[in-house]
C-alpha cells in the first residue's frame, strides 16, 4: 500500500533533477552564482556564529516572534538550523538534497505557526546581514567592487529561489489542510444526510404504524392494498383480504379495564406479525378491527393463515373469552374489484 510518509518532500512534489534545473533557469541561477557563493564561504564560516547571534537578537526584538519561538530549547534548535542553512547557501551545491532541505523549512515554519509576513521579514533581515558580510569581505581587500556586487546579485537570486521552495510546501500544507477540512465537511454532510434520511424514514414508518400493536395503520393499509392489488392485476395472480374483529372485546374493557384490553390488542399484533409472510401485510384498521393482505394467496391458503392466527392467539392463556369474527375475500386472478369494492362489504358486515 502506498505510504506518503516514506517519500521525501521533493519526491512528493515530484521535484526531479530535470524539474530542479527548470526551476533554476526560471530564477536565472547559473554555475557562476555557485562560484560566487563558494568564493566567500570561508569568510562566512569565520563569522558564522556572530552572524546567527546578530540575526536572532534582532528577531527577538519583536514580541510576535518571541511568541512563535516560545522557549530557549526551540531557539537553540533554530540557531543550529540557521547555521546549517547559511553553510548550505554558500556551498555552491544546489541539488535534490538542498531542495529537500528548503522544502522541509516550509513545512516546519507552517507547523510552528510562522506567518508568511514574518518569514519574508526574516529573509530580508538575513539578506541585509549577509550583504554586510560580503561588504566586509570586500573592504578587507579580498575582492573587487565588481565581484562583491556580483555576489550580492547571486545571493539575492538564491534567497528568492529558496523562498519559492519554502512557500511551495508552506502553501501546499495550507491547501492540504483546506482539502482535509473539505473532505471532513463532506463526510460530515454525508453522515448528516444519512442520519436525516434515517430519521425521516423512521418518522415516516411511525406515521404509518400503529403504536400499540406494531402493525400498519389504516392509512398504510390502503396504500399497501392499492399497490398489491395493482401488482396482482398486472401479473394475473390472486390476492386475498382477511378482515376480522374481536368478539367480547368491549366486555373485556368494561370488566378488566383498558390496560388489559391494550395487552390483548398488542398480543394480536404479535400473533399476526409471527404468522404472515414477508410479502404479506398486517394492519390494525381501528379499535379492535384488523386486516391481513395476502398477495398470491387464494381463499384456501387464507383459511390456513386464519387458523394459525387463532391457534397462536388462543395458545396464550388469559384471553378473557375474546374470540375472532373473520371474513375472507379474494380478488383475481381473472377479475379484480376496486379497493373500495373489496373493502366496503367487510365494513358493512362488521359494523
Amino acid at each position: 500500500m502506498f505510504n506518503i510518509a516514506e517519500l521525501t518532500l521533493a519526491e512528493q512534489l515530484k521535484m526531479t533533477e530535470r524539474r530542479i534545473e527548470e526551476r533554476k533557469r526560471l530564477f536565472n541561477i547559473t554555475d557562476e552564482d555557485a562560484r560566487n557563493m563558494m568564493a566567500v564561504k570561508g569568510h562566512i564560516e569565520i563569522h558564522l556564529d556572530e552572524l546567527v547571534e546578530t540575526f536572532y537578537r534582532q528577531q527577538l526584538e519583536f514580541s510576535e516572534i518571541q511568541l512563535v519561538i516560545g522557549d530557549a530549547d526551540t531557539l537553540s534548535r533554530l540557531k543550529n538550523s540557521m547555521r546549517g542553512y547559511i553553510l548550505e547557501l554558500f556551498s555552491g551545491t544546489y541539488d535534490a538534497i538542498y531542495i529537500n532541505s528548503r522544502l522541509r523549512v516550509g513545512k516546519v515554519h507552517k507547523r510552528i505557526g510562522v506567518s508568511p509576513s514574518l518569514y519574508m521579514a526574516a529573509v530580508n533581515r538575513l539578506m541585509i546581514l549577509l550583504n554586510e558580510m560580503l561588504e566586509s569581505h570586500c573592504k578587507a581587500g579580498n575582492c573587487s567592487r565588481f565581484e562583491v556586487e556580483a555576489r550580492k546579485v547571486s545571493l539575492s537570486r538564491l534567497l528568492m529561489f529558496d523562498v519559492h521552495l519554502v512557500f511551495e510546501t508552506y502553501t501546499g500544507a495550507l491547501v492540504a489542510a483546506v482539502e482535509m477540512a473539505q473532505q471532513e465537511l463532506e463526510r460530515y454532510a454525508q453522515d448528516l444526510e444519512a442520519t436525516v434520511a434515517k430519521r425521516t424514514q423512521e418518522l415516516k414508518d411511525l406515521s404509518r404504524q400503529d403504536g400499540l400493536t406494531g402493525l400498519l395503520n389504516q392509512r398504510a393499509f390502503f396504500d399497501h392494498l392499492r399497490t398489491d392489488l395493482a401488482n396482482a392485476k398486472r401479473r394475473d395472480e390472486p390476492l386475498t383480504l382477511v378482515y376480522f374483529d374481536l368478539n367480547g372485546f368491549k366486555k373485556l374493557n368494561d370488566q378488566h379495564g383498558h390496560r388489559t384490553g391494550d395487552q390483548v390488542l398488542a398480543h394480536v399484533g404479535e400473533v399476526l406479525l409471527a404468522t404472515i409472510r414477508e410479502i404479506d401485510s398486517a394492519c390494525r384498521y381501528g379499535g379492535d378491527e384488523f386486516c391481513m393482505i395476502l398477495p398470491g394467496s387464494q381463499i384456501i391458503q387464507a383459511n390456513d393463515v386464519c387458523k394459525r392466527v387463532v391457534q397462536r392467539f388462543e395458545a396464550k392463556a388469559g384471553q378473557h373469552g375474546v374470540s375472532f369474527s373473520m371474513g375472507i375475500s379474494q380478488a383475481g386472478p381473472k377479475t379484480f374489484p376496486t379497493v373500495d369494492e373489496l373493502v366496503n362489504p367487510f365494513l358493512t358486515h362488521f359494523q
